[in-house]
Protein backbone atom coordinates (compact mmCIF):
# COMPACT_ATOMS: atom_id res chain seq x y z
CA UNK A 1 0.00 0.00 0.00
CA UNK A 2 1.41 3.40 -1.11
CA UNK A 3 2.12 5.89 1.72
CA UNK A 4 -0.68 8.39 -0.10
CA UNK A 5 -3.25 5.21 0.24
CA UNK A 6 -2.37 4.58 3.82
CA UNK A 7 -2.51 8.25 4.97
CA UNK A 8 -6.11 8.39 3.05
CA UNK A 9 -7.49 5.94 4.85
CA UNK A 10 -6.06 6.60 8.21
CA UNK A 11 -7.58 10.49 7.48
CA UNK A 12 -11.19 8.97 6.75
CA UNK A 13 -10.91 6.55 9.15
CA UNK A 14 -10.41 9.15 12.23
CA UNK A 15 -12.63 11.44 10.42
CA UNK A 16 -15.47 8.52 11.02
CA UNK A 17 -14.39 7.86 14.53
CA UNK A 18 -14.61 11.55 15.46
CA UNK A 19 -18.38 12.09 13.95
CA UNK A 20 -19.59 8.69 15.37
CA UNK A 21 -18.20 10.14 19.13
CA UNK A 22 -20.53 12.67 18.35
CA UNK A 23 -24.05 11.07 17.77
CA UNK A 24 -23.11 10.96 14.09
CA UNK A 25 -23.60 13.37 11.15
CA UNK A 26 -27.04 11.20 10.11
CA UNK A 27 -28.32 12.14 13.90
CA UNK A 28 -28.26 15.59 13.06
CA UNK A 29 -31.64 17.98 11.87
CA UNK A 30 -30.74 19.18 8.58
CA UNK A 31 -34.08 21.07 8.35
CA UNK A 32 -36.11 22.74 11.28
CA UNK A 33 -40.40 21.72 11.77
CA UNK A 34 -43.02 23.86 12.68
CA UNK A 35 -44.63 20.77 14.78
CA UNK A 36 -45.54 21.97 17.89
CA UNK A 37 -47.51 19.18 20.47
CA UNK A 38 -48.62 19.08 23.94
CA UNK A 39 -45.94 19.37 26.61
CA UNK A 40 -47.31 16.54 28.08
CA UNK A 41 -45.91 14.31 24.87
CA UNK A 42 -42.31 15.02 25.43
CA UNK A 43 -39.52 13.28 26.90
CA UNK A 44 -36.50 14.85 26.70
CA UNK A 45 -34.48 17.17 24.72
CA UNK A 46 -30.82 17.93 23.51
CA UNK A 47 -29.22 21.34 21.99
CA UNK A 48 -27.71 20.69 18.58
CA UNK A 49 -25.15 22.92 17.61
CA UNK A 50 -22.75 23.99 15.25
CA UNK A 51 -20.01 23.44 13.66
CA UNK A 52 -20.71 19.53 14.68
CA UNK A 53 -23.91 19.82 13.15
CA UNK A 54 -25.14 21.98 9.71
CA UNK A 55 -28.34 24.39 12.07
CA UNK A 56 -28.75 24.95 15.11
CA UNK A 57 -31.72 23.66 16.88
CA UNK A 58 -33.16 22.05 19.99
CA UNK A 59 -34.08 18.22 19.80
CA UNK A 60 -37.09 16.93 21.32
CA UNK A 61 -38.08 12.98 21.42
CA UNK A 62 -41.70 12.66 22.19
CA UNK A 63 -42.99 9.36 24.33
CA UNK A 64 -43.45 7.64 21.43
CA UNK A 65 -39.81 8.49 20.64
CA UNK A 66 -40.72 10.64 17.39
CA UNK A 67 -37.94 12.98 17.00
CA UNK A 68 -38.88 16.74 16.60
CA UNK A 69 -35.96 19.35 15.30
CA UNK A 70 -37.16 22.59 16.50
CA UNK A 71 -35.71 26.22 16.36
CA UNK A 72 -34.09 27.27 19.56
CA UNK A 73 -35.20 30.94 19.39
CA UNK A 74 -39.39 29.81 18.59
CA UNK A 75 -41.40 30.48 21.53
CA UNK A 76 -42.59 27.22 21.86
CA UNK A 77 -39.16 25.21 22.16
CA UNK A 78 -38.12 27.82 24.89
CA UNK A 79 -41.02 27.03 26.99
CA UNK A 80 -41.29 23.07 26.31
CA UNK A 81 -37.47 23.20 26.88
CA UNK A 82 -38.25 25.03 30.24
CA UNK A 83 -41.23 22.78 30.74
CA UNK A 84 -38.78 19.43 30.39
CA UNK A 85 -36.08 21.21 32.74
CA UNK A 86 -38.95 21.44 35.91
CA UNK A 87 -40.04 18.37 35.41
CA UNK A 88 -37.09 16.49 35.07
CA UNK A 89 -36.02 18.71 38.26
CA UNK A 90 -39.18 17.56 39.85
CA UNK A 91 -38.59 13.62 39.18
CA UNK A 92 -35.22 14.23 40.56
CA UNK A 93 -35.80 15.77 43.50
CA UNK A 94 -38.35 12.90 44.44
CA UNK A 95 -35.68 10.12 43.48
CA UNK A 96 -33.01 12.24 45.64
CA UNK A 97 -35.66 12.35 48.76
CA UNK A 98 -36.65 8.54 48.01
CA UNK A 99 -32.56 7.74 48.41
CA UNK A 100 -32.72 9.67 51.64
CA UNK A 101 -35.52 8.40 53.75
Amino acid sequence: MTSFAFASLLLVTIMVSTASAHGGISSCCRKLSNTQIHRDLLRSYYEQHKPACPIPAVVFYTLKNKRICADPVNLWTQTSMAYLDGKNWHLQSANLHKHHR
